[in-house]
């Protein structure tokens, strides 16, 4: 497991330490620092695959080269784990030092697809699971993993199944109770469809079609091998590479597009996944899905100290600063920084003042 990210020169972070547990949640007000802490991540990720770290429409090194941060200083992103043991992504214009350890890592982004009439089926080489940035290879990874088993902490009541199939059914109900879903695949042409309740994606909701990548996701790195074994050569290879390096599950804004029931019900499982082995971190604008995660901690699904809840701000010049309420196993924090979700409470003294 990752203990904690250093960042060295990274844009609105020239020299910060962000402390990681099994569940790290991350808000904060917009261009607080949130996205880039978890760029950080995605680009020390591919580069300890050996590809390079700078991600598509984020710029050159100099560009996201901190502006506090002499010119001359490369940027850092250091790892550092729970055996002890470090390792760090260097990069500066034309040099870059590559870590050699690194998570099994899935990251679900803020602009993941919507509803699709068709998705189509990953071809590569590498046969491991692989649901893309986007979700756009959700039902790939899904039909890969179907027959997986999930771990007994994430069993919903609903669910018919304790497999990956019948556990997404289960969750899903805690958006649309009673949905159920079709996966349909045609090998010639490289591609699957889904319908929910024989409806098509764009006629049943944006947000089961939303969600749906984060919910696959979430089951499917937590699943282990079928009943009967893994049919297909990479399970026991995918099976083997996540118990040796571990598995990073990193999604932004899981709760878009979902009723506050299911923001709630989301938190849940987040923290029900970590507790599970599923390393998480999550950016959010909900507080819903916090007090899911608080609530899990209250009734004793998760460790209060598995939990890092991170609230990030700007100073007057730029400076993004990380402030760390400490979560009570009864669910309370010890403090609440200003902005960390008290604009409900705002509104309620507006509402309640007399003219």
């Amino acid at each position: 497991m990752i203990k904690s990210v250093s960042l060295k020169a990274f844009k609105s972070l020239p020299d910060v330490t962000v402390p990681l547990k099994s569940l790290t949640v991350l808000s904060g007000l917009n261009n607080s620092g949130k996205s880039s802490v978890i760029q950080a991540v995605r680009m020390y990720d591919r580069a300890s695959q050996g590809k390079s770290p700078l991600l598509d429409g984020h710029g050159s090194a100099s560009e996201i080269r901190s502006k506090f941060s002499p010119k001359e200083d490369s940027i850092e992103v250091t790892f550092e784990f729970d055996t002890g043991t470090t390792d760090t992504l260097s990069l500066s214009e034309g040099h870059c030092t590559h870590p050699s350890s690194g998570p099994v890592c899935c990251y679900i982004g803020a602009g993941r697809l919507g509803p699709q009439t068709v998705l189509p089926l990953r071809r590569s080489i590498d046969q491991l699971p692989f649901i893309g940035e986007k979700g756009e290879y959700v039902l790939d990874f899904l039909q890969k993993l179907s027959s997986a088993v999930i771990p007994l902490p994430l069993n919903h009541p609903a669910s018919q199944g304790k497999t990956v199939i019948y556990e997404l059914a289960g969750w899903l109900s805690e958006i649309a109770p009673g949905v159920k879903i079709e996966l349909s695949t045609d090998q010639k042409s490289d591609s699957a469809r889904a319908e929910f309740d024989s409806f098509r994606p764009a006629n049943v909701g944006f947000g089961l079609s939303y969600t749906l990548p984060i919910l696959v996701s979430i089951l499917g790195m937590a699943a282990s091998a079928p009943s009967t074994g893994w049919e297909e050569g990479w399970g026991q290879r995918w099976e083997e590479i996540r118990k040796s390096a571990g598995v990073l599950l990193v999604i932004e804004n899981p709760e878009a597009h979902l009723h506050p029931q299911g923001q709630t019900a989301m938190g849940r499982l987040l923290a029900l996944a970590a507790s599970c082995g599923v390393q998480i971190i999550v950016e959010t604008h909900s507080d819903h899905l916090i007090d899911g995660v608080r609530i899990a901690v209250k009734e004793g699904l998760l460790n209060s100290e598995h939990v890092a809840l991170h609230y990030l701000s700007k100073t007057r010049e730029g400076i993004s600063e990380v402030l760390t309420p400490s979560l009570h196993s009864t669910g309370k924090l010890d403090f609440w920084p200003e902005g960390f979700f008290d604009q409900m409470l705002k509104n309620r003294a507006t509402l309640a003042r007399r003219n």
